[in-house]
Formats: C-alpha cells, structure tokens, sequence
C-alpha cells in the first residue's frame, strides 16, 4: 500500500470528526445564544415588574423563538431539543401568545412524560392568562405541596402573587411575594420581589414592612436605580412613621454624597413636607424657592410649584398666589404627575373667585331693586321687579353653595364653609339649595364628631323633607322606618309595578320627577321614563320631553351622559319629521303622560328662571 493509498482514510475520518464537532458546536452556539437572548429579556423584564413588558424584551423572546426552532428543525437529535421546546414554550407566554404557548406545553408534555414538572407550572400560567385564575391557583398550589425545590417553590409563589394581583387581592399577594422572596437564593431576584413587597406594602399603609422590604432591596439589587429609588422610599416612609430626626439626618448625608446626585431633589421635596408636617411654614417655603432656582423645568420644581400652591391655598388661604402656583406646574414639567391636580386646583380657585364677585354684584343689585319696590306704584312694573330680585336671590343661593362645597371638600376649610351653608338655610328656604345646605351641616357636623348639632339637622330634614332622598339617608343610618311617601319608595313602587303592569308604573316615576325634581332619584327616573317611552312603548314625543328634561336639568349626571346620543338623533328625527306642521308649544300624545295646564306653566316658569340663574 502506497503512502497515499494510507493517508486517504485518515484525511476522510479527520474530516468526518471535524464536521461532527463542527455540526455539534453549530448547534451548541445556536441554543447558547437563544439562551444569552432569554436571560436578556427576563432581566428586562423583571426590572419592569408590575408594568408592561418592554418593546426590547418583547424583540429578545423573538430572538429566542427564532433560535431555538432552528436547533429543532435542523439537529432534531441533539441533547438540546428538549430544553428548546420548553424555552419557546415561555418565549410565547412572555409575548402573551397564550394559546400557541399551552399548545407547546402540552406537547412537551406528552414527549417528555417523565419530566413534565416545569411545564405543567406554564400550563396552569397559561390557564390563568386565558380566563380561569382559579383552576390555575389550584394547580400551583397543589405542586407547591409536592416540590422540595426552594427555587421552584419561590416561582410557584411569585406566579400566585401574581395571580391575586390581578384578580385584586393584594394582602394575599403580599403574602406569597414575602414566601417567594425567603425561598429565592438569587440575589438579583430576590432584590426584584422584595422591590414589589415593598410596593405594595406602602401602598397598603403597611409602613413598617414596606420599610424593611426596602432595605433588602438596597442589599439584594445590583440595580443603581433601584438602590436610589429604595433609598428615597426609606427616607419618605421614616418621615411617614415621625421618626423625624432620622429623616434630617439621611437626607444631609444623602445630600452630600454624589452617588445619590439624582435623587438631591427628591430628597430636597422630602424635606419639604417634613417642614409642612413639623408647621415649620417660613422654612418649607424658603427650601422651595430654593428648589425651583435649582431645577428649573424639570419634574422636581413643578412638585415644588404645587406643594407651594397647597401651602399657599391650605396654609395662608391666599388665593391668588395659590391659583399662579398652581399654573406653573405644567409649565415646569408638562408630564409631572401633579398637573392634572394642579389644573384642577387653579379651576377651583377661578369658580371660587367668580362666585365671590357675582355675589357681591347681585347683592348691590338687589338693594336697588328693593329701593325701586318701595316708590313703584305700577303693579306690573312691580311684579317684574319682584320676579328681578326672586331670580337673584336664586342665584345668589347657588354662588353660596359653590363656595360653601368648595371650601368644605376642596379647600380644607369645613369650619368657615359652615357660613355659607347657614346663610342658604337661613335666607332662601325657597331655594333648590335649601335641601341640600341643610344635609351638608348635618354630615360635617356628623363627621367632626358634633352629635348634638348633627342631630338638630337630622331632625330638621326629617320634619321639613320627609320624602327627600336626604331624610331616606338618614332613616337608614339612624334605623327608622322608612316612609311610604318618600323618594326612595316610591322607587321601590315603581320597580315592584313595573314587573306585575309597566304602563302603571310609569305614574311613580313621574311623581318622583314632580315632586322631588330637585333630588339625584329624580334624574334615574328621568332616564328610566325616556328610555321605555323610546324603546318599549315607541313614543318618541314623551321619550324626547323626558331626554330634555334630564339633558336641560342634570346634564353632567351618568344618565344625561348616557343618553345624550340618544336624545341628539331623536331631537333632529322629530324636528325633520315635524318641521313643517310642529307647534309651537310641545304636545305630548297621551293623556296619561301629559301635564296639567297649570304644571306646564309652572315648568316653564322654573325653566325661564333656571335658564337666567345659569
């Protein structure tokens, strides 16, 4: 045999290994790398816990997917096949393709019969993702009585924290996330889930385990910005708790540590609010300024914009400065978390201030139109004054209830907007506001503890304003028995006639609106009589008199809101259809559903009036 003839063989077996090793490292590298983008992802992921995956996250999964099926379809006998099925299998789930992941589970399943733990946990996941949280949650927690895996353990208990998040039980979920945390032996993880306990313990009021939890995440997280983030809670939760001197002293070596330089004015705002907490107003004002010089047009001077504004509304009662406070948080920081408050706040402060003025201005129009009653002699002259001064002193009673509601649920100030109900009650008792000054005095007198005078209101509602839904409150809160008479009966009549002759039933629901036009039942029933004249009894006119009715008297109620489309086409169909022969004055088709002359006269008196108070 020639030298050639015998190096022939062994270039052939060289070059056979090779492409074995060759071929064994290509898919080795390819299930490597799908690997490396998984473990990508899940970090993201987890950074985001609690919030929407991230975009790059979501593109690493795919990468993932993308990897592992090339490792199936071109080397389906490698060792590696396996742990690819399972790996997109969870690529799916976390790009919430639920259905094509359960598919893949299930699959895994009946290949690998013998090691199905780890997908039977992603099917009951993806139980949970399709609809049925509690056959998952039995699922899981009848594998975390078998597994004596404290990894796996902790996975099982983070997947059923997660479970009863979403299904709204946070205390259940605090619970499993403490479990999951005590059982994780990764330290980045664990740094992850004590980030959520202390979350959602603060969140809770839970001040003492919040703090805790954040001071494992500053010892478990590698993140930077969690660290930071943990710090500023601690800082936030002492001052919380009154530990007051502890607060100064973590924000002053803060402050002089660059390492928190991002947080500096967080931890400035901090100190802030501990002067507010501590009525040190002079020194919380001072730091302010200071705040707003030093980070111009960023999110920490537009919340240092607003808690001026507060002090400025809530501390001085200076509503000027307030209302321009304010104003400026949007332009500081358009997204800070504060505008829409502070836009709110400033709109107050403007209804406030006009309400001011249009009472001091109806009130001077008031004495000369009661110096002009005194020398007309003209009975008509007079009684168009007279109808003057009612319509004013109308509005002045909805000026006093605006100022009086926002000083007593916006401004802080419930002892001083006592004043304006007790005017209402005292001076205009014709007044659509009378009603509702008089339960006002009773609920913050309730409120604050007053049982004596809450208890001379109560009994006032009861006697003056027995079938209002304000004395149907109090009959339930103090027990009485309730009054056949009263808004809320005749409701319950009404629901009860409807079942056994709805036609009949219509008769309380337009007793309601005439009786107690000015009560929050009257607007229901408003809706319920347009509503069944338009789609049961298909009598457009009475539908469109009711649909008015509710839009002109309650429109920013739930039910005007709802029927408003509605009451838009209806309005124009009847208009077209009518247009050339419609009178002027509405005509009702029944005479069931129609008023008496003198109640539409009425209505329309109170209508005129309305229409002028507005």
């Amino acid at each position: 045999m020639t030298c050639k003839q015998q190096i022939c063989p062994i270039t052939r077996l060289i070059i056979t290994i090779s492409l074995l090793i060759f071929s064994s490292c290509a898919y080795f590298n390819t299930f490597y790398n799908a690997q490396l983008y998984f473990e990508k992802a899940e970090k993201q992921r987890l950074e985001k816990a609690g919030e929407s995956i991230p975009p790059a996250a979501i593109d690493a999964y795919g990468k993932v997917i993308e990897k592992s099926q090339h490792v199936i379809d071109k080397y389906p006998d490698s060792k590696y096949v396996q742990d690819a099925r399972l790996i997109i299998g969870k690529a799916r789930f976390h790009r919430k393709e639920y259905r094509i992941a359960e598919l893949l589970f299930n699959q895994y399943t009946e290949l690998y019969s013998d090691d199905m733990e780890e997908a039977e946990f992603w099917l009951a996941l993806c139980k949970w993702k399709l609809g049925k949280p509690q056959p998952a949650l039995e699922v899981l927690q009848s594998m975390l009585n078998a597994s004596n895996d404290n990894d796996f353990i902790s996975k099982i208990h983070l997947a059923i924290a997660e479970i009863y998040l979403e299904t709204d039980k946070p205390g259940e979920a605090l619970e499993h996330l403490v479990l999951a945390a005590e059982t994780n032996k990764n330290k980045n993880e664990r740094g992850q889930i004590y980030f959520r306990i202390a979350d959602l313990a603060f969140r809770a009021e839970n001040y003492e385990q919040a703090l805790t939890a954040n001071e494992e995440v500053v010892k478990n997280t590698p993140s930077k910005k969690r660290k930071e983030e943990a710090n500023l809670q601690i800082v936030r939760i002492h001052r919380l708790l009154g530990n007051w001197d502890k607060v100064k002293s973590l924000i002053k070596s803060m402050l002089l540590d660059n390492i928190y330089s991002s947080i500096h004015g967080d931890l400035e705002l901090e100190l802030v609010k501990l002067y507010q907490m501590d009525y040190q107003i002079e020194e919380a004002i001072t730091r302010i300024e200071s705040i707003k010089e030093d980070y111009k047009n960023s999110k920490t001077s537009a919340e240092a914009y607003f808690i001026h504004g507060e002090i400025s509304l809530y501390d001085q009662w200076d509503l000027v400065n307030a209302e321009k406070y304010f104003g400026q948080v949007s332009r500081e920081f358009r997204q800070s978390t504060f505008t829409s408050t502070a836009n709110l706040r400033a709109k107050e402060i403007t209804e406030y201030q006009e309400s001011l003025t249009e009472i001091s201005s109806l009130e001077e129009s008031n004495v000369q139109i009661k110096t002009a009653l005194d020398t007309l002699e003209n009975d008509s002259l007079k009684k168009v004054q007279e109808e003057n001064l009612y319509i004013s002193e109308l509005s002045i009673s909805n000026h006093l209830y605006n100022l009086g509601e926002l000083e007593a649920f916006h401004f802080k100030r419930q002892d001083s907007s006592m004043m304006h109900f007790h005017r209402i009650v005292d001076e205009f008792p014709e007044s659509e506001f009378y009603p509702k000054s008089l339960f006002v005095l009773y609920y913050i007198h309730f409120s604050n503890g007053n049982t004596e005078s809450a208890d001379i209101y109560s009994k006032r509602i009861l006697e003056e304003l027995p079938s209002s839904e304000y004395a149907d409150y109090l009959r339930k809160t103090l027990d009485l028995p309730l009054d056949s008479e009263s808004v809320q009966a005749m409701l319950r009549q009404g629901e009860l006639e409807w079942l056994v002759n709805p036609a009949n039933a219509l008769t309380f629901y337009r007793k309601i609106i005439h009786e107690e036009s000015q009560s929050e039942t009257a607007a229901r029933a408003a809706y319920f009589l347009a509503y069944h004249y338009d789609y049961t009894f298909f009598k457009q006119d009475s539908a469109l008199k009711y649909y008015s009715w509710l839009n002109d008297n309650y429109k920013d109620s739930e039910q005007a809101e709802a029927s408003l489309s509605r009451y838009t086409i209806l309005n124009q169909t009847i208009m077209e259809v009518k247009k050339d022969t419609l009178p002027e004055e509405p005509v009702f088709e029944t005479e069931q559903d129609s008023l008496s002359n003198q109640e539409i006269d009425e209505n329309k008196k109170t209508e005129v009036i309305k229409s002028k108070v507005h």
